[in-house]
């Protein structure tokens, strides 16, 4: 007569090694069902965001209707697709504007989709919370554009456009309000909640200043330092925030925590009646060292780090060298060494901010190519690493345009940071003519193309 007592053993084995192993898997199980829930989700969130602000308030309502039980999707605006919208049956869209009616560049994309949607999505309901700044003519264009997009597609607007001013806390407690009475809130969301998104000030105290382009053509470029308390942190590709007389100005940061130091590259501005800027003011020349000024930081998302590691191919002119260097920084203690700098400034006799650093970053093949663009001479004596052009960092890009493609076909990122009216528009316009279109589109989608322009 067979003995139960194997078989008995061997199940409780095969159960124990079934448990165990789930025990072992059970947060990835628990992240794969709670996307495959989100992908089947009737309420969609969608964001564009400029300054991070957008982003941080969508995904604030996220953990909100999460924390209700409500299966709900938040992604950014150029990520929505025709399925999703045909799925859902509600949108709530959280849109900036920026400069005179522009859309963020994570949301410039959803109305010429919009526009290739055969459904006339009929179903659908949304609402429009439209962030913007009354100092502004085109005050919250973007965010009022969507709204008669979606209503051209025939959706349902649950109320009229919900507009915010500088991030106004009432507006902002007038739309979580319209939330409520619809019934997609269950419960009133405290005033006091909505304070808790405003950054915390601290005094940093001025610890070195050093102009890095003496005798250039250009308006001076000073490195400056600021000393940060231990529980300062920040991601590189996030902003500093100068508070100074009742206003702020912002400034890409340079360094990263690791590095015990706050570091700027700041640009003098002068008024046509010869006037100092305000902040540059202040940093590049009338503060003393050891004197202190508050300072805030703002999170930047759309330019913080990559997770995983990649080619990045960092691009930039100017002050924007600061936002590219913080990046640089971050890759070499991640040990991510593939990286290729281009670069414009005026002169490469005078205007070689940190050029030392990134000599020693190259020759240490942390920075695997380097092209520098001059657009005032074509002198490169001091130039002793890299590629020199004469022109524009565009010109530079066409010159090594081969060199772009390999790149990209082999996974690389495209970051970018410095002037928006100058470089950023023309630099993208090189791109999509090198690269096409398409292949921009598609980077910009899996946000393997991003931007910190001013």
């Amino acid at each position: 007569m067979l003995n139960a007592s194997p078989f008995i053993q061997a199940g409780l084995l095969l159960v124990g090694y079934f448990a165990f192993t789930l025990f072992c898997y059970r947060k990835v199980i628990v992240a794969k069902w709670q996307n495959h829930k989100e992908r089947r989700a009737k309420m969609l969130i969608a964001y564009a965001s400029e300054s991070g602000s957008g982003e941080q308030l969508a995904r604030e309502l996220h953990v909100k209707l999460k924390d209700q039980g409500d299966p709900v999707l938040c992604i950014s605006l150029n990520q929505v697709t025709e399925q999703q919208l045909k799925q859902a049956d509600t949108l709530l869209i959280i849109a900036s504007t920026y400069g005179e009616g522009e859309a963020p560049d994570n949301g410039r994309h959803f109305q010429g989709k919009l526009d290739t949607f055969k459904s006339t999505l009929a179903h659908l309901n949304y609402a429009v919370l439209a962030l913007g700044d009354k100092a502004y003519s085109q005050y919250c264009q973007f965010g009022l554009a969507l709204n008669q997009a979606l209503q051209s597609k025939h959706c349902k607007p649950l109320f009229a456009p919900i507009l915010v001013d500088k991030l106004d806390e009432n507006s902002i407690h007038e739309w979580y309000s319209h939330l409520l009475n619809k019934g997609l809130l269950a419960e009133a969301v405290p005033r006091s909640t909505l304070s808790s998104t405003q950054l915390p000030i601290q005094q940093l105290k001025l610890t070195g200043r050093q102009q890095v382009n003496i005798n250039s053509p250009g308006a001076p470029l000073f490195e400056i330092n600021l000393a940060v308390p231990n529980d300062l942190t920040w991601q590189a590709g996030d902003i500093a925030r100068l508070h100074i007389k009742d206003t702020v100005r912002e400034y890409s940061i340079a360094s990263v925590p690791q590095e015990q130091s706050l570091k700027l590259l700041v640009r003098e501005q002068k008024h046509p009646t010869g006037e100092l800027g305000l902040g540059s003011g202040w940093l590049c020349h009338q503060a003393d060292l050891d004197s202190t000024q508050a300072f805030s930081i703002r999170a930047n998302p759309k330019f913080n780090p990559l997770d995983e590691h990649k080619k990045l191919i960092l691009i930039g002119n100017g002050s924007g060298l600061a936002g590219l260097r913080g990046h640089l920084k971050h890759r070499e203690l991640k040990q991510h060494h593939e990286n290729w700098l281009l670069y414009g400034e005026r002169c490469a006799e005078h205007d070689l901010p940190w050029h030392l650093e990134l000599t020693e970053w190259f020759n240490a093949k942390h920075l695997t190519e380097i092209d520098l663009a001059f657009s005032r001479q074509t002198a490169d004596s001091n130039i002793k690493v890299g590629r020199c052009h004469s022109g524009y960092v565009q010109d530079a890009l066409l010159a090594q345009q081969a060199k772009l493609k390999d790149w990209i076909n082999n996974g690389a990122a495209i970051f970018i940071c410095g002037s928006l009216q100058g470089m950023a528009k023309d630099v993208e316009s090189m791109l999509i003519d090198i690269l096409g279109q398409p292949v921009l589109s598609r980077l910009e989608r899996q946000e393997l193309y991003r931007k910190d322009v001013y």
